[in-house]
């Protein structure tokens, strides 16, 4: 079909969308399409993507999302953010607040290919969401502030994309700001996100009001109206039908082709061209042997070749193709979706992931394996259908009715119901095949992380489970009346399978509920759906900080470890119960060394090492008649239950410190001996509960615990004039250690102060941060920003800590 130029074609499809590259000197077309049910039976695995959106929160992921969902025709008409009627921000909390807190996944048709989109959180209260979505992710577009440039939340989303090896695009978003910096943007990229690719811009920026420089290089600007394709040397614009976008103009570009400034914008495109060509040239062996070719000359090489070498530096990790536009303006969101298609991996371009089988070795699933293998990634509650279980499918077909096994648990379920996402819709399939995303009904003990089987298969793995950082904040949640006391139980069991990142627990001094969460955002959030979604009338305590303890090392030998060796002996509801446990405790890092050095509290054992492992020779028995040796026999339990019951007492007496009662941490502890007393005395539970005591009875021997103190990295960008008082009051009020004054590419190239930011980076304990975000905004007249995430606990000083035990204790 060939196109006239000056020629619009009007399109509509169904089941599919259609999107053309021509080089007429005018070209549109514009793109209606049906909203269609996807069957993942017609669609090959080579022409899936599974993507998620990705960035800082306000870098603009919602809107982005919006029009791509309109040019594919999942919807007829543009949801915006401020008007609280997108599609993947459904939740109440969402709309009203104008932010992202839980991912959405939305499966839609461009050019043939199956896109299987998550749009993720961009608040680092929610980072949850993008860990457990990047996890099943084989690719990404990381969007980014124009005049913003790289933002805290954007490293911390670059180093989770980069923990699992996940390719990736890069799109500039909000070019028609002012200080819009495409060049600036791109200069922080290359230096502050590190461990992959190096950027390769690919797109340069039309200005058409004279503000090429006010920003440096690739300046946007109210006056911004389209990019040039730097592969295609071709100009794009959408200004025939501004209100959508839907029409996309592309034209050759010459020195003459564009109205204004056409000599200075060809010349930076030339030089934008021969750039990325010569950085391809330094990645991708290929495009080197076509560059000679065409006798070194950097405009003859020709688009295809570029393309090729730009999908090939993307899937080896070597390169990040950048694209620039507005979302908001409806400008250069299109070509990001073709960018997915043309450069982002399918999963059959993925590393197979690896699983482990019961005796630890290590096995590969393949996309071509018959036998099912599904990673539950996310778990959500419907009002209609319950708690649903999202998975992506890594092998095998997962049917509708089949019966899994859990392998996480060792547990059979059986799945109800296949459902395709479309956000808070859902579609019922029969099955969902290798490669896919999809959502399950029915399952009631599967949990985040978890891995699934077919009940008939043979072989049984786990796969990489996803990591779940520790609570920081915490607050106490009661019924508000004793009739509401077993509906609010029930709640709390559905919010903590559906958000892995909540913790409850229980004050047995007080008799409160606590709930544990990674902000004051995020427990707000918590609160409100306990009371909007799960219909729970209760009362929530103010925000507290979740402290830990640890070991006091006054009582402790000259190298550093008390040994404790307890008797239990006691006799509960006319049952009796004995046995004897001897440890060795010891500080992991001595709190008393230094001041300076946090302790890590992840890892599921909170930051402890536990070492349960006993030959039989070191369990004996305390009878006259039964010297020796005794596990698994003469009635005893065998070994490794006997370890099994060690273990959960020792775990269960992490829980609560003697101090008041939080977790202890920083423990390497060493079972090293067990003395029983009788098959009937000796049980189990009996060592269990032995375990239990004498680990708090060894704390005691060694001078009871220690507060630690949660200690924040914490990034502050603020307008250059502002970094003194923002640094000052960070140093001098709030007890923190300042580490950065920001880096040389965080402040305008041209030193305009309007548009020059820098990020204060610091470390500072988190009890001086609860309420920052309102004090921020008076220092900075309200243009400052600030992310935290956990950097480790730090022993708590004297002072502070009779400071903090007066305020909980209240005496």
């Amino acid at each position: 079909m060939a196109l006239k130029p000056s020629f619009s074609i009007f399109l509509r499809l169904s089941k599919c969308t259609y999107n053309a590259r021509h080089s007429n000197s005018l070209a549109s077309i514009r793109l209606y399409a049906t909203h269609a049910k996807h069957d993942n039976t017609h669609v090959s695995v080579d022409k899936i993507r599974n993507i998620g959106i990705v960035a800082h929160i306000d870098a603009g992921k919602t809107t982005t999302t919006e029009r791509m969902l309109y040019y594919v025709g999942y919807t007829n008409r543009i949801g915006e953010v401020d008007e609280g009627n997108t599609v993947t921000d459904f939740l109440k909390p969402e709309r009203e607040r104008g932010i992202t807190i839980t991912s959405a996944c939305i499966p839609f048709s461009w050019r043939s290919h199956r896109i299987n989109l998550i749009d993720t959180p961009g608040h680092v209260d929610f980072t949850i969401e993008v860990e457990r979505s990047m996890r099943v992710l084989d690719g990404a577009v990381c969007v980014l502030d124009a005049v913003a440039g790289v933002e805290a939340q954007t490293e911390t989303v670059w180093r989770q994309a980069n923990r699992y090896a996940v390719p990736r695009i890069a799109f500039v978003n909000k070019m028609d700001r002012d200080g819009a910096g495409l060049g600036r943007t791109v200069a922080a990229m290359a230096k502050r996100l590190t461990g992959w690719g190096q950027p390769l811009i690919c797109q340069w920026p039309v200005v058409k009001d004279g503000t090429a420089h006010i920003s440096g290089p690739g300046s946007g600007g109210p006056g911004f109206e389209g990019v040039v394709d730097l592969v295609t040397m071709e100009i794009l614009d959408w200004k025939h039908e501004p209100k959508t976008g839907s029409v996309v103009t592309r034209k050759q570009l010459s020195d003459s082709s564009h109205e204004v400034d056409g000599k200075r914008l060809y010349e930076e495109v030339v030089a934008g061209r021969t750039s990325l060509v010569e950085k391809l040239s330094e990645l991708d062996d290929g495009i080197v042997d076509t560059f000679l070719e065409h006798e070194g000359d950097h405009m003859k090489v020709p688009a295809k070749d570029i393309h090729a070498a730009l999908r090939r530096v993307t899937l080896s990790g070597k390169g990040v193709p950048v694209f620039c536009g507005a979302s908001f303006k409806n400008i250069g969101v299109q070509p990001v979706l073709d960018a997915v298609v043309d450069y982002l991996p399918s999963p059959k371009e993925r590393s197979p992931p690896e699983g482990v089988t019961g005796d630890g070795t290590k096995v590969q699933v393949s996309l071509g394996d018959s036998e099912l293998c599904a990673l539950a990634f996310k778990i959500t509650q419907d009002p209609r259908r319950g708690p649903l279980v999202f998975v992506r499918v890594y092998s095998g077909v997962l049917e509708r009715g089949e019966t899994l096994l859990n392998s996480s648990q060792n547990k059979k379920e059986r799945a109800a119901k296949v459902l395709q996402m479309y956000a808070d819709d859902y579609e019922e399939i029969p099955n969902v095949t290798a490669g896919n995303i999809a959502a399950i009904a029915g399952l009631k003990d599967t949990r985040t992380g978890d891995t699934l089987l077919s009940s008939r298969s043979k072989r049984r793995l786990c796969l990489d489970t996803i990591t779940i950082p520790p609570p920081v904040f915490v607050r106490s949640c009661e019924p508000a009346t004793s009739a509401d006391e077993r509906a609010l139980e029930q709640a709390l069991k559905a919010l903590v399978r559906e958000d892995p990142s909540v913790h409850v627990s229980f004050d047995e001094e007080t008799g409160q509920t606590l709930l544990s969460g990674m902000g004051e955002l995020h427990l707000e959030i918590t609160a409100d759906r306990l009371k909007e979604v799960h219909r729970v009338n209760c009362h929530m305590g103010k925000v507290q900080i979740s402290y830990r303890e640890t070991i006091s090392s006054e009582g402790l030998s000259p190298d550093g470890t008390i040994e404790e060796t307890f008797l239990h002996d006691r006799e509960s509801f006319g049952k009796r119960a004995k046995a004897e446990v001897s440890f060795s405790l010891e500080p992991i890092v001595d709190p008393q060394a230094t001041d300076e050095e946090l302790i890590d509290t992840r890892g599921p054992t909170g930051g402890n090492e536990i070492n349960c492992k006993l030959k039989s020779k070191q369990i004996q028995s305390a009878l006259d008649d039964a010297q020796g040796p005794v596990p698994g026999q003469r009635g005893y339990a065998p070994l490794l239950e006997m370890e099994a019951a060690l273990r959960a007492g020792i775990e269960g007496a992490l829980g609560r410190g003697p101090l008041l009662g939080f977790p202890l941490t920083n423990l390497r502890i060493t079972c090293t001996g067990i003395r029983v007393f009788g098959p009937e005395l000796s049980t189990p539970s009996a060592i269990r509960a032995a375990a239990h005591r004498g680990l708090h009875a060894a704390i005691r021997a060694a001078g009871g615990s220690r507060l630690l103190e949660p200690i924040m990295e914490v990034s502050v960008r603020v307008p250059e004039r502002y970094v003194g008082v923002v640094a000052k009051d960070i140093s001098g009020i709030r007890r923190g250690q300042i580490l950065s004054l920001g880096a040389d590419n965080d402040v305008a190239d041209d030193g305009n102060s309007d548009y020059a930011y820098r990020n204060v980076e610091a470390l500072v304990p988190l009890a001086q941060l609860v309420g920052y975000a309102s004090s921020l905004r008076g220092l900075t007249a309200g243009t400052g920003d600030f992310t935290m995430v956990l950097q480790g606990y730090g022993v708590m000083q004297g002072d502070r800590e009779k400071e903090v035990l007066k305020e909980i204790r209240g005496y």
